[in-house]
């Protein structure tokens, strides 16, 4: 029976290991709006102000519409997943008053007009949405959630209006690493499904960052990255726009990385084995003719056990090197899991020890 849960300990352990926590924490996905099918957008102003730190970004979207007819409409639908605060809506100055769709499907058909000007959003059976499913890296995927739909109504007259949204959002952090991975999201995609596709510019101003950042759309037209950068688009560049911090490492902490804790409690531990391996020659030069050899009997257990503590503390020194908001903590938590592999690490050595010994002894022997 205590065979038994030994067994049962050891694969719970295990599973635990294999199923750690989820490396992700979402921040806000930010997306251009679903527009109707009497609505093109002519132009589209993006400009994204991120704080210092890189935690918060204030978002400012205006659109550049022309409604092919007039009357009470929805002219424009929005996926806000999750913003922070703050998320407000003006059309030519005046703000309103914005509905969240808590029930999607019942709002769509014959005799429910609400939102049948949005038709390219569903199948042909009308279960699901499936055009937007953003692939994120890692294999992830961001899919619409039909609670996060905002729109509001308006009696809109035939001809150009302004749009203007504002809010602020959270970063997203990756974590599946040493190094957290912060970025912003905004997906472009949803204009793939527009009648119209007008002029894109896009202003980031990341001046007041401490970081370095990249920004995958390419090398600005005007500014700089780490400054306010500034792009021009006649079509849709990426489907998600993704801005990131770069981490700022010290010398050192790159060094201890590209060892990684593995190698650097070798590194570490190797005077120790030294000093073991001199003593259990010290030992069979007094004593040659004992059949066990008492410290490599003793150094075979305990320098397996003295290796896995500081494989753990290794994996701590590596987070500490690389601070503070950088390091993910992820690999430092799964080095709590390095007592699994004890066992493994105490047969290689007692299996090192043996052979050492028997060589020490058999050299020392014909010397006699």
């Amino acid at each position: 029976m205590r065979i038994k849960l030994f067994f049962i300990c050891i694969l719970s352990s295990i599973s635990m290991h294999a199923n750690m926590a989820s490396p992700v924490n979402e921040g806000t996905f930010g997306t251009r709006p679903f527009i109707s099918q009497y609505v093109n957008i002519l132009h589209e102003n993006l400009h994204i102000t991120i704080d210092e730190n890189f935690e918060y970004a204030d978002f400012v979207v205006e659109y550049q519409i022309q409604a092919e007819k007039s009357g009470t409409q929805i002219p424009l639908l929005f996926y806000a997943s999750s913003y922070y605060e703050n998320f407000t809506v003006t059309i030519d100055g005046k703000e309103v008053t914005l509905a969240r769709q808590e029930d999607f499907w019942n709002a769509y058909g014959a005799e429910k007009e609400k939102l049948t000007n949005f038709h390219y959003l569903y199948n042909a059976d009308r279960k699901e949405v499936t055009e937007i499913e953003n692939q994120f890296q890692y294999g992830r995927s961001e899919r619409i959630n039909l609670n996060d739909f905002l729109y509001f109504e308006t009696d809109i007259s035939e001809g150009n209006h302004t749009i203007k949204v504002t809010y602020k959002a959270t970063n997203w952090r990756y974590k599946h690493n040493r190094l957290n991975e912060d970025s912003f999201l905004y997906a472009l995609a949803p204009a793939k499904y527009w009648k119209s596709f007008g002029t894109l510019n896009i202003t980031i101003d990341t001046s007041k960052v401490k970081d370095k950042v990249s920004i995958n759309v390419g090398t600005p037209k005007t500014g700089e990255i780490n400054g306010i950068a500034t792009y021009e688009f006649s079509k849709l560049p990426v489907e998600v726009l993704q801005i990131s911090r770069v981490p700022k490492l010290s010398g050192f902490a790159k060094f201890l990385m590209k060892i990684e804790s593995f190698w650097f409690a070798i590194i570490l531990i190797s005077l120790l084995v030294l000093f073991h391996i001199w003593h259990m020659f010290q030992f069979r030069k007094k004593h040659p003719r004992r059949k066990f050899s008492t410290p490599a009997i003793t150094g075979a257990i305990i320098l397996p056990f003295i290796f896995t503590i500081v494989l753990i503390f290794a994996s701590l020194w590596i987070d500490a090197a690389i601070g503070e908001p950088y390091a993910s903590g992820r690999e430092s938590y799964g080095a709590f899991f390095s007592f699994l592999y004890f066992p493994k690490y105490l047969l290689y050595y007692v299996v090192f020890s043996i052979v050492l010994d028997f060589t020490f002894k058999k050299i020392i022997k014909r010397s006699l």
